[in-house]
């Protein structure tokens, strides 16, 4: 029996020490790793400009205010469409009616004023060298608070592989200079995370006082300047190497 014992209690110590003997292995190699970032950026000339415009008017009375608040965005929306603009690319934003009202002092009350109607459309301008006309000529038609002309561009499934595969690149670089600063060899690749970035610039009107006024804004003849600018597209990459 003691024989016995003693075999079974060898086996079990010989079965232990191969266990740690893999366990050593195992943490050697989940080591034996390096993680890497790379970035790929491309920049995309816009081809699509978004105007966000409204028709602002007040009076004592609602329904002749909302009247005339509707015969002016209807001169705007029929005279952009006259311009090229289709109908589906105009859409309303926001349509609000409310009573102004201001504390007055001396009474110590709530004094309400006029009645303020707002009428916000956005435009999808397909063309970039259009933006300029259909500016000048909503607010000449009526419009007279700009709130934000955006770029962009309609496409960037292309830009986006150029961008991944720079950034892919990027990242094998680094692990391959770390690899071989630290006397080994870049095995292959256990683990890769991508992060989009897409950037558009914002473009506000450069002529004073245009975006907030609600006086109308259609009196003077030079065209309205804008420019389109570009946009860029980053793609980053997280990626784990094995080292051998």
């Amino acid at each position: 029996m003691k024989k016995l014992s003693l075999a079974i209690t060898g086996l079990s110590l010989a079965g232990a020490l191969l266990l740690s003997s893999c366990s050593i292995q195992q943490d050697h190699y989940s080591k034996r790793t390096v993680s890497v970032s790379g970035t790929g950026s491309i920049t995309v000339e816009a081809d699509t400009a978004t105007i966000i415009l409204s028709v602002i008017t007040k009076g004592n009375d609602v329904s002749e205010t909302s009247a005339e608040n509707a015969k002016k965005m209807t001169a705007v929306q029929d005279a952009i469409k006259a311009k090229g603009i289709q109908k589906e690319c105009i859409s309303t934003q926001n349509f609000s009616v409310y009573q102004e009202s201001h504390y007055d002092n001396k009474s110590g009350k709530q004094v309400y004023d006029d009645y303020r109607v707002t009428n916000q459309i956005k435009i999808l301008v397909k063309k970039i060298g259009m933006v300029s006309e259909v500016i000048d000529l909503a607010l000449k038609s009526g419009a007279n608070q700009l709130s934000s002309l955006t770029y962009g561009v309609t496409d960037t499934e292309i830009a986006k592989k150029q961008a991944r595969s720079l950034a892919i690149a990027q990242a094998q670089e680094a692990a391959n200079l770390l690899a071989g600063a630290s006397g080994a060899k870049l095995g292959k690749v256990l683990s890769i995370s991508e992060h989009a970035d897409y950037a558009y610039p914002r473009t506000r009107m450069l002529k004073a006082g245009l975006a907030n006024s609600d006086m109308a804004i259609a009196e003077e003849a030079v065209a309205t300047p804008v420019s389109g600018g570009s946009s860029t597209v980053t793609i980053s990459v997280d990626a784990v190497y094995q080292l051998k």
